[in-house]
């Protein structure tokens, strides 16, 4: 059984922390593994409900002020104020220079493993974000390393001279999809042979079982749209409701069902009623379990400027959800070549055209979705792209 030590920040609620919570469960059924998670801090609502047989370790150094975020420090003066200090320090000097610093405070592990895993990839040269690569190159002692890429390189501002140095010194890099990894490969072509695809992956039964919980059932004498989203500009939400109301305009009767929270919700609403379709954009805020609301829904709407590789199109897949999306890194993989769903291009009048095709045929959303409860979405291929990480 070979010893793995994974690193991260936190279990909190969040894309890559789902991704890392759905793969300890993943492979604690393969048995394979004896896996250590070593936390900047231990906190998250993931925490409470990891398999059993995962170790957790906390960092007792200055790498646990990397952990939380600033206001998340306010009840101790000290740790506000050092962090404050910290992330002005990585303004002004870089990443780099203080996380340098931040490991003289931090002790080597006393264990060895045959793997160590960086699970977080590091953010911008500038933001005091990140740091399980530094941890895990220069804290810990094991036979391989491996740094895990969750975003597209370029788009999520990874990509600077430093960063680029330090993947360099790890053995093996996963990316999320074959998509960020050709980012990886256009960018950084002279470590090509480090590069290897491992897909998110899911708790497809979890999924069905939360989705069949006081499930949401829509009118359906509208074709209902669901997003689940945060409420951010690179989420284009806003090209969303400009094209429900170039649908609605041309008489096609649909509502968009929107679930997720943030700071334009008010700003968004504006714009729906000034597009003539208040009444059909409805805003579910932050949702613990976003599966009952797409489960009856007709399809999934994706309208981002920019994603890596969503996991939320797996689920869409898993509850038989036909997605349509605009043309990102990872769609022709995720969308196109399983067929489960459509894709268009990323401007307003492809997404407008695309999604009126999609809603003016009901016969079409009825047959893709029967076509989809076919079909069986499980973790096979990531299970084995991660042994191949891990044993090659």
């Amino acid at each position: 059984m070979k010893k793995l030590l994974i690193v991260n920040n936190n279990m909190k609620i969040g894309g890559v922390q789902k991704s890392l919570y759905n793969l300890l469960w993943s492979i604690d059924t393969v048995n394979e593994y004896d896996v250590t998670l070593l936390l900047f801090s231990k906190a998250g609502a993931y925490t409470d409900s990891l398999p059993e047989s995962i170790r957790i370790k906390e960092c007792k150094g200055l790498f646990r002020l990397l952990g939380r975020s600033q206001s998340e420090h306010k009840s101790n003066l000290k740790d506000y104020l050092i962090r404050a200090i910290l992330a002005t320090a990585t303004r002004i000097f870089g990443r780099a220079s203080v996380l340098r610093f931040l490991l003289l405070f931090e002790p080597m592990l006393d264990e060895e493993y045959d793997c160590a895993i960086s699970f977080l990839h590091n953010g911008s040269e500038k933001s005091f974000y990140g740091g399980t690569q530094d941890y895990v190159l220069s804290r810990v002692k094991a036979e391989k390393k491996v740094a895990f890429i969750h975003g597209d390189y370029v788009k999520c501002g990874a990509c600077c001279s430093s960063n680029n140095r330090m993947l360099g010194k790890f053995d093996a890099i996963a990316a999320c999809s074959d998509g960020c990894r050709r980012v990886l490969t256009e960018v950084l072509p002279e470590l090509e042979n480090k590069f290897i695809t491992v897909r998110n992956f899911n708790r497809y039964d979890e999924i069905k079982n939360l989705s069949a919980e006081e499930s949401v059932i829509y009118d359906s004498s509208f074709v209902n749209i669901i997003m689940v989203a945060r409420l951010s500009n690179t989420k284009g939400i806003d090209r969303a409701v400009k094209a429900l109301a170039f649908c609605v305009k041309k008489g096609i009767r649909a509502k968009l069902h929107i679930v997720g929270g943030g700071s334009l919700k008010e700003q968004l609403e504006t714009l729906a009623k000034n597009e003539g379709v208040g009444e059909y954009v409805l805003f579910y805020g932050e949702q613990n379990n976003p599966y009952r609301y797409m489960k009856n829904a007709d399809m999934l709407l994706i309208a981002s400027y920019h994603e890596a590789a969503p996991m939320v199109i797996d689920e869409a897949f898993c509850l038989a959800l036909p997605v349509l999306s605009t043309k990102t890194t990872s769609t022709d993989e995720m969308i196109l070549e399983p067929e489960i769903g459509w894709v268009c291009g990323n401007l307003q009048d492809a997404l407008n055209n695309e999604l009126f095709d999609a809603v003016s045929d009901r016969e079409k959303l009825i047959f893709m979705k029967k076509k989809l409860s076919e079909k069986c979405a499980d973790n096979t291929k990531a299970i084995s792209q991660f042994k191949e990480l891990i044993n090659n």
